[in-house]
């Protein structure tokens, strides 16, 4: 069956009219300001607490998106953006979830759901969804079942619904998330070390200028192995930006976060699986975690971000938002200088 992404003419009509407000997003800005973003699809039975931004489709079993929205940091973007790619004629690109607030951009059609607060924006036919609150909702197909209380006719330019319309399409998110992922892949250790003992891995990190690099290519297939690592430690010393590397290609990851380091020490950590095809959560798990090219399923809660292909969601995700920092691309080679990387720099004067 053929697979495509139309856009309606008033749909393109509302892009292209506010396009010009809404500024690309660096990577930065996209860690900060979502819980989840995937290139793909998302399939899940569970919430996400914060923003989340789904290329493809969402097909719910009474998920909730936003489910936080008072700790939701600020953002022209909705709590929730599908944007449909990839869905066949006739489809739905969002089925049966709930949005807490700050409403929703849905690119296609959405179906048997909920949006509860929030001004939202559906480019295509709405059929039983409920949109409540004191929030307005646009849209440009055909509305059959469901509660509207504040329908509009249009996208007013300065609404809610064009801001949010202009940033949907503003950001090349697998551009962006990619390089940082092969930036950071570059990155040579700063010293940081990982020690394996009774089934315990102690993270050492060595920081320089606040940030820390753990290279993980060696050990990856001995740390993802429950028969061989249980618990993980961390020992982050004055470092608020840890970069974990591992070129693992698939793994199932079930340790304990020791002494509730999931979430003190996940504010701090973003784990780059950048060859990871097929990732399973199996316990709680701590940071964000960017694999770009991963099946993520999730069994137990994260307390972090997730940057991946596509999810498959039967637990929670919790903001815990990243409070390093991530450069900006024409500032890695700086970065890299700082930690001694001259192999990388070389690499990419060669390449030029």
């Amino acid at each position: 069956m053929a697979r495509f992404f139309a856009l309606s003419a008033l749909a393109a009509a509302a892009i292209f009219s506010t396009s010009a407000q809404a500024a690309s997003l660096d990577a930065q800005q996209i860690l900060q300001q979502f819980n989840v973003v995937t290139l793909g699809d998302v399939v899940t039975t569970s919430h996400v607490d914060g923003r989340s931004y789904v290329s493809g489709s969402i097909s719910g079993q009474n998920a909730v998106f936003g489910m936080h929205p008072d700790d939701m940091p600020a953002s022209n973007y909705a709590a929730l953006t599908v944007m449909g790619k990839g869905v066949a004629a006739g489809q739905a690109a969002v089925n049966n979830v709930q949005v807490t607030d700050f409403g929703a951009v849905v690119y296609g059609n959405i179906t048997n759901s909920t949006v509860n607060n929030g001004h939202s924006a559906i480019y295509g036919d709405s059929t039983n969804t409920s949109y409540n609150g004191s929030g307005t909702v646009y849209a440009s197909g055909t509305i059959s079942g469901g509660n509207i209380a504040h329908k509009l006719d249009e996208v007013a330019a300065g609404s809610v619904q064009a801001v949010n319309t202009a940033a949907a399409t503003s950001t090349n998110f697998s551009y962006v998330l990619g390089e940082l992922s092969s930036s950071m892949s570059a990155f040579k250790s700063t010293g940081s070390s990982v020690a394996i003992a009774d089934k315990t891995a102690t993270f050492t990190a060595v920081e320089k200028n606040g940030v820390a690099v753990f290279d993980l290519t060696s050990i990856d297939s001995d740390l993802f192995d429950y028969n061989k690592v249980t618990q993980f430690a961390f020992d982050l010393g004055s470092a608020t930006t840890v970069y974990l590397n591992t070129d693992i290609t698939s793994a199932n990851i079930n340790v304990n976060f020791l002494a509730d380091s999931a979430k003190w020490a996940g504010k701090s950590l973003i784990w780059n699986f950048y060859a990871a095809t097929d990732l399973t959560i199996d316990a709680q798990f701590g940071g964000s975690i960017l694999a770009l090219n991963a099946n993520l399923v999730q069994n137990q809660n994260i307390e972090g971000g997730v940057y991946v292909d596509n999810l498959d969601s039967r637990a929670e995700i919790h903001l815990n938002p990243f409070i390093g920092a991530v450069p900006e691309p024409e500032t890695y080679a700086m970065l890299l200088a700082g930690l001694g990387l001259v192999g990388f720099v070389a690499r990419r004067r060669k390449s030029a």
